[in-house]
């Protein structure tokens, strides 16, 4: 049954049941708690009263066009005690004693002044410039520089108050904020940059008084970003001053991809890769390299930054089929010990760990897909049948392996897939050269391809799978596989170039499999593992398992971004194992929570 969700509260009080046991041995002591970075914007009453009487009440309305604003909130009756900074780039320079900023950002004496000219103090945002560094905010409490956003954004200081900027308790690399908020808005959220020419923003949510939580993704680690709270009101933001916080360092026994080519103009326009990891040993052909060390979760971006990670060394769980959840805003994790006794389980979390729900599966053998109804589709060992656990936690078994091909069929799966156009889903027997498609619903069998009796037959002839893995349907309806090329029946003897991702258009009518499209350029070979997916624009996502490159390709076979997971010593054919990924384009669609 499904395990409702813990409070925050019961995790710290339950610690083992909720984070990962980090061996006191592995140089990931690094992952040390607790720690955090302060910078309290302090807004009490008395400057609050003190900006209302000088006119904040002006705020309501931005000027369009960069003009001084009238009475700024944060100066207004803070005298010269404030501190002032400078302003470069603007259009004039005056300078006002309690009051307005002028156009282009000149410094403000007991006010917000802003480096660079990119802020007015108290009204509209000056035109021509970014948030700069430079000006205290009144009674001493230290600040920097208002966002300049061409006219439509306005200090909003006073809106928030006892903002801290701390680093996760989980993951060094993602920055948590918190604030409470002094005057309601219709929606608050987080502007954040941590890189010139990359300004980024959290989800707005709604901007209630009081405790507000939120959280910066998509940081690498070690970074420093500068962080402002935007409250919206009437169509106008108010933005707060700059705060700072900086991520730590990503734990050292995460393996560290490296970008071997990235053609922006070839690629997809999705920002991240979301994917696993094993931390192998690499360098020979057997499974004495593999499967024995931990497997990591992580996003990294193209340049190849690791911005979320996750791991849990204490179980040593399998994890290499995790899935973006088709019915709310989280991913799931299935977890299951190789060769070893153990809970088996699926886990279903968001990325700052708010929403984290265990689910024990019952004999889960490998693989795992999701349907957009919340149901987990998985097989079962050593059953070897296709279940299916409801949203709240009722089981069936959909079809049988032994059933329908007999005794003596290697009935091992590598893949779970759901075919959300047909409502079918694929498993694929690698050692049989064999993958079946199955009606959701009924059980029934929809398509059988590959080398056992009863298969589709192939177009040209003569042909076949050999040890293939991930085989799904694209979003035209086409059959995709990771495979060896025919003649390359030992999975275990790599030759280059015999690797391949093959499309297949699939006739129903006269059951066969007609070759649409070959992928087999890559010198690259999994031994196992690999997996190819369609993406929107026509590319293919594709990865060798074992061989460690991870390729994003496009119809003509031109390489849009290539990523590898070395081992520098050893057969350069196997390297970290990688497993099942996808792209991503916000982040925050996997931190919306859990089930809707």
């Amino acid at each position: 049954m499904f395990r409702t969700k813990r409070s925050r509260i019961d995790f710290e009080a339950q610690h083992v049941a909720r984070r990962p046991a980090w061996p006191a041995s592995s140089s990931i002591t690094d992952h040390a708690r607790p720690r955090a970075l302060r910078r309290a914007g302090l807004c009490s009453l008395a400057l609050f009263c003190a900006a209302l009487a000088a006119g904040c009440a002006s705020e309501d309305t931005p000027d369009g066009g960069g003009s001084g604003a009238t009475a700024g909130a944060t100066g207004g009756g803070g005298g010269t005690g404030g501190g002032s900074g400078t302003a470069s780039g603007g259009t004039g320079g005056t300078t006002a004693t309690g009051g307005a900023a002028a156009t282009g950002g000149a410094a403000a004496t007991g006010g917000a002044a802003a480096t660079g000219g990119a802020a007015a103090t108290g009204g509209a945002a000056a035109t021509g410039g970014a948030g700069g560094s430079g000006g205290a905010s009144a009674g001493g409490t230290g600040g920097d520089g208002q966002a300049g956003a061409g006219g439509g954004a306005v200090v909003g200081d006073h809106f928030v108050s006892d903002v801290v900027v701390s680093v996760h308790e989980e993951v060094n690399t993602l920055l948590v904020v918190t604030w409470n908020q002094e005057l309601a808005a219709d929606e608050v959220f987080l502007e954040f940059t941590f890189e010139d020419g990359n300004l980024m923003t959290s989800r707005p949510k709604p901007g209630a008084l009081g405790e507000h939580r939120d959280v910066v993704l998509g940081v690498p680690g070690e970074t420093e970003v500068t962080i402002r709270i935007v409250s919206r009101q009437g169509g106008a933001d108010y933005t707060s001053r700059d705060y700072s916080g900086t991520t730590e360092a990503v734990p050292s026994r995460m393996p560290t991809p490296q970008v071997l080519a990235y053609d922006p103009e070839l690629a997809s326009a999705d920002r991240w890769l979301f994917g696993s990891v094993e931390d192998s040993d690499g360098g020979c052909n057997s499974q004495a390299c593999f499967y024995h060390t931990t497997f990591w979760l992580y996003i990294m971006d193209r340049q190849g930054r690791i911005v979320w990670y996750y791991a849990d060394p204490a179980s040593n769980a399998t994890s290499s089929f995790q899935r973006v959840a088709r019915d709310g805003e989280y991913i799931w994790i299935e977890k299951r010990p190789f060769s070893s006794a153990g809970t088996r389980g699926v886990l279903k979390m968001t990325l700052d760990w708010e929403y984290y729900e265990e689910i024990p599966v019952t004999r889960l053998s490998d693989c795992i897909d999701v349907t957009d109804d919340g149901s987990l589709l998985y097989d079962v060992t050593p059953d070897n049948e296709l279940r299916e656990m409801s949203r709240d936690g009722q089981v069936r078994t959909i079809w049988s392996c032994p059933e329908h091909f007999g005794q003596g069929f290697a009935c091992y799966s590598n893949t779970v897939n759901w075919n959300p156009l047909d409502d079918t889903v694929l498993l694929s027997f690698p050692y049989e050269n064999t993958v079946i498609e199955i009606d959701r619903q009924t059980g029934d069998v929809v398509g059988q391809y590959g080398s056992a009796p009863g298969s589709y037959a192939f177009e040209p002839a003569p042909w076949n799978f050999e040890f293939q893995h991930f085989a799904n349907i694209t979003p035209d309806g086409t059959l995709l596989v990771s495979a060896h090329l025919p003649g390359n029946s030992e999975t275990d003897q790599p030759v280059a170039g015999q690797h391949a991702f093959e499309e297949f258009t699939i006739d129903r009518e006269s059951q066969q499999l007609v070759q649409k499209w070959i992928y087999t350029e890559g010198p690259e070979w999994a031994m196992y593992k690999g997996m190819a997916i369609r993406l929107p624009g026509g590319n293919t996502l594709a990865n060798y398992g074992t061989g460690g490159v991870i390729r994003e390709i496009t119809p003509d076979k031109r390489t849009a971004f290539e990523v590898k997971f070395d081992v520098p010593e050893g057969n350069d054919f196997f390297n970290k194992m990688v497993g099942h990924n996808v792209l991503i384009d916000d982040l925050y669609a996997l931190n919306g929570g859990g089930p809707e």
